[in-house]
């Protein structure tokens, strides 16, 4: 007698009693489960539930231009803004931020469906924008300054003709040629001692936003070499953080001094100090104990030294002129002037600034300033005496400077007119 199919029934039946209990018994087992963390999301990456996101109303962007007579308010209500939120506007502590508008200035302004304003942008500048957002507790105004990029950059250029025309052809800004005249005033006379192949180096900063070039910043260091190459003046910058303090040469003396070279800028020497010269009108020899400064009517003339205005008035011989006494012993005279600046007699000037414009007046034969400087009463060459100077660098700051000069000498010394296009250096 065969049992195969009752021990297959029997077999089948084991099994399924097993899977049974298997599914029956220790549920809770099998219900368990790795719960991995998941990474949890940026706070700004996701505010509120989905159905709060799907609820947030479309905002309209409208962009406005102030006109002339046209404010803040005009702009809000133009698009039907209601009064009551530009003077809230007006109510927080920075309002002026928003409401010292200009003509020309635009605003980009966003509402919500129901003509609510939620947002301003208002750019200021390239750099700066100032931008009102609406919060739960009310609007707010906040500053957002651009991140502007710094490199440092290099110039090179030999003088022929006229030195303004050669920097702007190596490539510096109008505000860069300035400075660079400014820093060299106290030592170099541009109108007499810069010639025809006279070569300048310059290295700078200059200012990106993005890959856009919006200005230059600071002169980091300088050198213009005169006299056939055998002199050459350097400059370099002594700053505190980001304040300067000063330009200093490689020894660490100042290149301020107590008086400029010259009074007036780019223009010729027509007469120099002598003590004998033909008077073109009075016809006859006589001392000219100044020199001439040759220009347009109307080139300003600027003091050379701080001091105190003890005249302002006409001479025979001067027209009208000015002196200015400085320190006790030191007094400049500035003659033959279309007209005054806005200081008259007793006010105090600083080094640089304008006393007058260059004319004809008294016995002149063409335009141009007589410019004197006298020490304890006595004449001396302006272009020949020693000034004094400004204080050395500062104990402090020398270890710094002398290692931060040396680096930077080098490579002004690198420059020249092959290389002068060599960038960020550091």
């Amino acid at each position: 007698m065969r049992h195969w199919p009752n021990q297959k029934l029997l077999q089948l039946t084991v099994t399924a009693t097993l899977l049974l209990a298997i599914f029956n018994c220790k549920a809770d087992v099998l219900s368990e489960r790795t719960i991995l963390p998941l990474p949890k999301l940026p706070a700004h990456s996701f505010s509120g539930s989905v159905s709060e996101i799907e609820k947030t109303p479309q905002w309209q962007e409208h962009k406005i231009m102030i006109r002339k007579n046209e404010s803040l308010s005009t702009a809000l209500g133009s698009l039907n803004i209601s009064p009551a939120t530009t003077y809230e506007i007006g109510r927080l502590q920075n309002s002026n931020l928003l409401t010292n508008l200009n003509v020309g200035d635009e605003l980009e302004i966003w509402v919500d469906k129901d003509q609510n304003l939620q947002k301003i942008l208002y750019p200021k500048s390239q750099l700066t924008t100032y931008e009102l957002v609406k919060t739960s507790t009310g609007y707010q105004i906040q500053e957002n300054k651009a991140q502007v990029e710094i490199r440092t950059e290099t110039a090179y250029g030999t003088i022929n003709g006229s030195f303004y025309i050669a920097a702007q052809n190596a490539g510096l800004s109008a505000r860069s040629i300035m400075n660079l005249a400014d820093l060299f005033a106290w030592d170099i006379d541009f109108a007499r001692e810069l010639r025809d192949g006279d070569v300048f180096k310059v290295i700078y900063e200059a200012k990106y936003l993005g890959n856009k070039y919006i200005g230059d910043g600071d002169i980091l260091a300088a050198q213009i070499i005169t006299e056939n190459g055998n002199n050459a003046h350097n400059a370099f910058i002594m700053r505190d953080n980001k304040n300067v303090i000063g330009y200093y040469d490689e020894k660490g003396k100042n290149l301020k001094k107590a008086f400029l070279r010259s009074p007036v800028d780019y223009v010729r020497i027509t007469s120099k100090f002598t003590p004998r010269r033909f008077h073109p009108i009075l016809k006859k020899w006589r001392s000219h104990r100044g020199v001439d400064y040759g220009g347009p009517i109307g080139t300003p003339i600027h003091v050379t030294g701080s001091g105190k205005i003890i005249y302002e008035g006409w001479g025979p011989g001067y027209g009208r002129h000015i002196k200015v006494q400085h320190a006790g012993k030191y007094m400049t005279l500035y003659g033959h002037l279309s007209k005054y600046g806005k200081f008259k007699k007793g006010s105090y000037v600083s080094q640089g600034q304008t006393i007058g414009y260059m004319g004809m007046s008294g016995l002149a034969t063409g335009p141009h300033l007589h410019y004197e400087f006298r020490i304890h009463g006595k004449h001396v060459d302006p272009l020949k005496v020693k000034f004094p100077a400004a204080g050395p660098i500062d104990k402090k700051y020398r270890v710094a400077f002398k290692k931060r000069s040396h680096l930077l000498l080098s490579q002004l010394d690198r420059l020249d007119s092959s290389t002068y296009l060599a960038r960020n250096f550091e």
